[in-house]
């Protein structure tokens, strides 16, 4: 596709994939900070501080997980470590990182946990969905062989981080439509039901593993398990999916039955 929109100077360019980021932010963060819940929980500096502390929550979580779904790469190039442009970041070690970060954030404030994190979450997959179009534009993420299939996508950008010249599924597509989806669930619930505390959260967690074990089997770049038979046809990020899936689902089941304290 284009991993390249405008170049602003010699070796300066402005990427797909940041540009679709920065986007989805500013989104995320004009709906979260104008939501009326935000101005009852939150004040404006304890907000703005939080977001940051989040994104860099998010970054480094998110490339921890990578590294470790990677690491038969990174250990015989560790230099590369540190150079976050190589390879990437996994969504799901991005929303661990900073669901515990925020979590110890506020308690810390003495501000209610999960009101706020359910108001993150309300707006997350949006956030997501339209980072997903940078991946798609940029070539991260993509999918297994598709001959013959009506809406599969090739390649030909030579710069592009997906094989050239092949047709693939559209997996970035896939994504970031499941995850448009996911934020429509969460609105209409927030906006058409009562909600107790939390679950706005871990119904987005539910959703959001629920849709990368699915759609993983789609991807090309997928790192297989292995080392354990059993799960040889798995990747290590549907057995985190699994593991965020089971204990969403049990903080969704309490959350039915007991008013939160957090």
């Amino acid at each position: 596709m284009y991993p390249r929109i405008l170049q602003i100077y010699g070796p300066l360019w402005i990427n797909s994939y940041g540009l679709m980021i920065t986007i989805g932010l500013g989104l995320f963060l004009y709906l979260t900070y104008n939501n009326p819940k935000r101005k009852q929980i939150l004040p404006t500096d304890i907000f703005f501080n939080m977001i940051f502390i989040a994104l860099i929550a998010g970054i480094v979580g998110g490339r921890i997980f990578f590294l470790f779904s990677e690491w038969h790469y990174f250990s015989q190039n560790p230099l590369e470590i540190f150079f976050p442009w190589i390879g990437g970041f996994a969504i799901l070690g991005t929303i661990i990182g900073i669901t515990i970060t925020i979590s110890i954030y506020l308690k810390l404030k003495n501000i209610k946990i999960l009101p706020t994190l359910d108001l993150i979450s309300l707006y997350a997959p949006l956030l997501q969905s339209i980072s997903r179009i940078g991946c798609f534009l940029a070539g991260c993420c993509y999918g297994i062989p598709a001959k013959n299939l009506l809406w599969s996508i090739t390649f030909i950008h030579p710069e592009s981080l997906a094989p050239i010249n092949i047709q693939l599924h559209p997996t970035q597509l896939y994504f970031s439509a499941a995850s448009f989806i996911i934020f429509i669930i969460l609105y209409a619930k927030e906006k058409l039901l009562s909600n107790k505390d939390g679950q706005l959260t871990f119904l987005y967690l539910i959703l959001e593993s629920i849709s990368r074990f699915m759609l993983d089997f789609w991807r090309g770049d997928r790192d297989y398990i292995d080392k354990i038979k059993l799960l040889n046809n798995f990747s290590y990020t549907q057995l985190l999916a699994l593991g965020i899936f089971i204990l969403a689902s049990i903080g969704y089941i309490i959350t039915l039955n007991k008013k939160s304290k957090f």
